[in-house]
């Protein structure tokens, strides 16, 4: 492993920002290495589940996202693709603040992976729920047309998104009120009646209120929400509250941040919780 890589293997709480900026300045030289981090995760994930403080897929990951690097997109989507619960356990909350904007960074314009990801009801649940949340970010980023999103989104309301009660549900929803409420209206409608989404989630009101404020004006507008590819690492990693001056805790701040949106928060479903955890662990 090059030297540079070795150094920000390992969060010690200082956020190495030279060293990305090497990285990013001679992306092509540790392209390859920053893919074979990624493998590495895959093969022996087990072992980084171990090593309490291992940063260097999640540095990985957002690089290769700001580098577009296509190369890596299948090497996400195995990554993100085991069990039910090895996602989450290496990722924790970057699954639901981050991972749709990597899968839209990477996958150029093949999103077939993607789709498999959301209809694949093995596949970890805030997985998929990123996975549909990065067509808008494709929207917003102008790589597809509100009919592609619109024409997907359709398929999963009519059957291709197994009909229980799930987060997935809830995303689907949250997302159809971003893309296009109106034309969606009957499909969200009918999950509602058949109890298919958390109301303290997102209820059918709150639809209405979109559907009344909607407009294809709105869709230049998703990027300045979040909606957008990944361009700047150090700015995107710099303000995660695991980088301190000092800590004194054997198991990394970050690794305790990402613990808190477990079992329990997957049961409620609650998507506005998610979001309070997004501002509560990026605070500067």
């Amino acid at each position: 492993m090059n030297e540079l890589i070795k150094q920000i293997e390992y969060n010690n709480g200082k956020f190495p920002e030279a060293q990305l900026k090497e990285i990013i300045n001679h992306r092509e030289k540790y392209i390859p290495e920053l893919i074979e981090i990624l493998k590495n995760a895959k093969e022996n994930y087990e072992e980084i589940l171990e090593k309490h403080n291992y940063f260097a897929h999640i540095y990985a990951t957002f690089l290769l996202a700001q580098f577009r690097e296509k190369q890596s997109f299948m090497r996400i989507i195995d990554l993100v693709s085991m069990p039910k619960e090895i996602p989450d356990d290496i990722f924790g909350d970057f699954l639901t603040e981050d991972l749709h904007k990597i899968l839209a960074s990477v996958c150029g314009s093949d999103m077939d992976p993607i789709k498999r990801l959301v209809e694949d009801s093995n596949v970890n649940e805030y997985v998929r729920c990123a996975a549909i949340k990065s067509f808008i970010v494709l929207l917003g980023e102008g790589v597809i047309s509100q009919g592609e999103v619109l024409d997907f989104y359709k398929s999963l309301f009519e059957g291709k998104l197994e009909r229980e009660f799930s987060q997935v549900w809830n995303e689907l929803i949250y997302d159809s009120c971003e893309v296009g409420p109106s034309e969606l209206y009957e499909y969200i409608k009918k999950a509602y009646k058949d109890e298919l989404v958390d109301v303290e989630c997102i209820s059918l009101e709150e639809v209405d209120g979109a559907i009344k404020i909607h407009d294809k004006e709105k869709f230049p507008k998703l990027k300045d929400e979040g909606y957008s590819f990944v361009m700047d690492t150090i700015e995107e990693l710099g303000c995660w509250r695991c980088f301190i001056k000092e800590s004194s805790d054997s198991k990394s701040v970050f690794m305790q941040g990402i613990n808190k949106m477990k079992k329990n928060n997957k049961n409620k479903g609650k998507k506005k919780q998610v979001k309070a955890t997004k501002k509560k662990q990026r605070n500067k």
